[in-house]
């Protein structure tokens, strides 16, 4: 059920289209408004006062992320109770949680004082450094099990990424082709990713989904279009993420373990970012800046309420009791984003 969030290393989503949709065209009808799940959007409390995201909640619902410092710097963070807590660094000034297992085990990435990036492990509020991994910088993307997956660079650029696989203290490159990211990992041990991801100079774009198990890449396919990348994966083993079309326009996509198919959507623009066990999917209508979800593969998409005083939104992930994480976006008294869960 986790999710990489297709986020750089040591960055927030720190903006979201906030304009409404496009006017209608003349003769040409409105879709219908798309309907708000009965929910209730929380704001977290941050460390400062100023910016914060929350990237996963685990079964006992302690969630993850990071918060801003008065001087600017991130770091990463673990609400227990509705308490924040700082995860510190390895030394250097950032750091970010990007996943939490039932465990309580959480992963991410930490700057140490020469200023370079490394994956790390935090257990028992201690952090480990899971180094660099044969790369420039590295981040953990996600947790489960004995088992971290995530992304090492060999270069400043898609190109560059691998993907890795560590079980216990031995991690092994999963054999893909390059630009390969592990975004998320289930209890059996199935890893879900993206391999082709190219600098925005180097087209053509063909990067595809994958799963991996057992040294096996697997991929998913696209909904007709060249592309596709994966971003949660669930104990079932079904993927969530976005491909494009034979049309060219973005799709949400499910993957069943057999079957790559559109989510339903009012949205021109959705993406799907994490599933759990019961199929709930959620994600984000990128045309609105809007948080949604998915209340099983097979039904329509409704929105998340927005918490007061917000303009936008974004859904990163949920656990198996159906709490949602992510972000609520305001004007005042500047941008900024704050952690949200949605009960």
């Amino acid at each position: 059920m986790r999710t990489g969030a297709a986020l750089t290393t040591l960055a927030v989503v720190v903006g979201v289209a906030l304009a409404g949709p496009s006017p209608a065209v003349a003769g040409t009808p409105r879709p219908a408004a798309m309907p708000t799940a009965k929910r209730t959007a929380v704001v977290l409390p941050s460390l400062t006062g100023r910016g914060s995201t929350a990237y996963d909640v685990n079964p006992a619902g302690v969630v993850v992320g990071s918060a801003e410092l008065a001087s600017g710097y991130w770091h990463a963070v673990r609400w227990v109770d509705g308490r924040i807590e700082d995860l510190g660094t390895l030394g250097g000034p950032n750091s970010q949680a990007q996943a939490i297992d039932e465990r309580g085990r959480i992963v991410g990435t930490a700057q140490a004082a020469d200023g370079s990036s490394h994956a790390v492990a935090w257990v028992d509020g201690k952090i480990q450094d899971l180094g660099l991994t044969g790369g420039i910088f590295s981040i953990a993307y996600d947790t489960a099990g004995d088992r971290v997956v995530g992304v090492y660079h060999v270069t400043d650029s898609f190109a560059g990424r691998r993907a890795f696989v560590r079980t216990g203290n031995t991690e092994i490159t999963i054999d893909a082709p390059p630009g390969a990211s592990a975004v998320a990992v289930n209890e059996a041990g199935t890893v879900a990713g993206t391999y082709g991801y190219r600098d925005w100079t180097d087209p053509p774009f063909v990067n595809q989904a994958f799963v991996w198990r057992n040294g096996v890449v697997r991929p998913l396919g696209t909904l007709g279009g060249p592309t596709s990348d994966a971003s949660g994966i669930n104990d079932l083993g079904q993927v969530v993420g976005t491909s494009r079309t034979a049309d060219g326009a973005f799709a949400a996509f499910f993957w069943d373990g057999r079957t790559m198919r559109r989510l339903s959507t009012g949205s021109a623009s959705p993406t799907a970012q994490a599933v759990n066990d019961s199929g709930l999917v959620v994600g984000t209508d990128g045309t609105a800046g809007r948080a949604m979800l998915w209340p099983s593969p097979t039904a329509g998409s409704r929105l998340l309420p927005l918490p007061d005083g917000a303009v936008g939104s974004v859904a990163i992930n949920v656990n198996d009791a159906g709490l949602i994480v992510g972000q609520a976006d305001f004007l005042s008294p500047s941008f900024h984003s704050r952690a949200v869960v949605w009960r």
